[in-house]
């Protein structure tokens, strides 16, 4: 089969991604040839499983995440990072039940048949994919029988159905990073500084901006002080109490602006990655009892879905090799050294909590 360029590969992933999100199939292939259709759980209408059967000629399976499945009172091997359970005769709105609901020890039902699914897997690249999509990583997936992969390319090009490749799928954080570009810088007069510069990143790949904030002497000094923030548009926008991100936000520019200056690194990382509508959904949860991590543990994610590569580009690209990092997450450490950058000192915030957040900051304490 020809290699696809990057260029082509990855327009592939966007225009996958989208498709995706409107409740579309896609055929999944890994590089032995195994292939797949699926899609994801929660736009899924009455009929589409009946579709998936047809199209594949074999049975549809739910595929749940490790996450997902722990929190439904099961187990996986510690080498399985999801698992298949038939679908058999359920109802989509059984499935989604499964899928995302608040947990119940019978919504899967004491016989359910569960295969665990190794890394790497037919199944555990649908749940990667829909990351990707910033869905919630369940999908219904029918695999394909035959592995010839002129039969598949014609079924697919039959069903006009989009083709990914799981290498595509592994390589597109990566790439999408390292594709981050300059691409805007303006003067922003800010409270803490009036003559902050904001410079803005596309990436070649995907359609997520991020940006940074030069305060004072900004990238000027051998080792800048550094704030890598997550975006909250409930926290930094809307004043939200349920988290203390909007006072982290704040603290930190203040933080730089009286040490006389530093980079404010914005990430667009919504919901810790998960995207600002399963943040929501992960609200929900909390509302119900659960903390931050179980609440998005449920959903099927996990603990934290960050990468920091975007950040270590950004830094590289402003001649940021060495900074002060201020944080209190110690993996923001770990990743950018691992990416190449010297945190020469960790700056700690502590912000008080209020009676909506104690739980919140108490669970990422902990």
């Amino acid at each position: 089969m020809k290699q696809l360029s990057n260029g082509k590969a990855y327009m592939k992933i966007d225009r996958a991604s989208a498709e995706l999100r409107r409740g579309g199939i896609i055929m999944l292939r890994l590089a032995n040839g195994e292939a797949g259709f699926f899609r994801a759980v929660e736009l899924m209408r009455d009929g589409d499983v009946d579709t998936l059967v047809q199209l594949s000629g074999s049975g549809a399976m739910l595929v749940l995440t490790d996450n997902r499945i722990t929190s439904l009172g099961r187990s996986l091997r510690a080498t399985h990072s999801c698992a298949t359970v038939p679908v058999a005769k359920r109802k989509i709105s059984a499935l989604v039940d499964i899928s995302i609901s608040l947990p119940d020890a019978d919504v899967l039902g004491a016989n359910a048949s569960i295969v665990g699914e190794r890394r790497g897997s037919l199944a555990d690249m649908t749940t990667r994919f829909l990351r990707i999509a910033k869905l919630i990583p369940s999908a219904v997936l029918a695999r394909i029988p035959s592995r010839d992969i002129i039969f598949q390319d014609r079924l697919a090009r039959d069903q006009n159905i989009l083709i990914i490749e799981a290498r595509d799928i592994e390589q597109y954080g990566k790439q999408a990073a390292e594709s981050l570009k300059i691409a805007a810088r303006a003067k922003v007069p800010l409270d803490v500084d009036e003559n902050a510069e904001v410079v803005m990143f596309r990436a070649e790949i995907g359609n997520e901006d991020h940006f940074a904030v030069l305060i004072g002497t900004g990238t000027e000094v051998e080792a800048p002080m550094v704030r890598l923030h997550s975006q909250c548009i409930t926290g930094d926008v809307l004043g939200s109490l349920k988290c203390d991100c909007g006072e982290q936000l704040q603290t930190a520019m203040r933080m730089m602006a009286d040490a006389g200056g530093g980079v404010l690194v914005y990430l667009a990382q919504e919901g810790r990655d998960i995207g600002l509508l399963n943040k929501m959904r992960a609200y929900a949860l909390q509302d119900k009892g659960l903390d931050t991590v179980d609440a998005n543990h449920v959903l099927g994610f996990a603990t934290d879905e960050r990468v920091f590569l975007p950040a270590a580009r950004i830094l590289n690209a402003l001649g940021v090799t060495q900074l002060r990092l201020i944080t209190n997450n110690p993996d923001k450490i770990s990743q950018l050294e691992r990416y190449g950058i010297k945190v020469k000192e960790r700056l700690p915030m502590d912000i008080s909590s209020n009676p909506y957040n104690e739980q919140y900051i108490a669970t990422k304490k902990h």
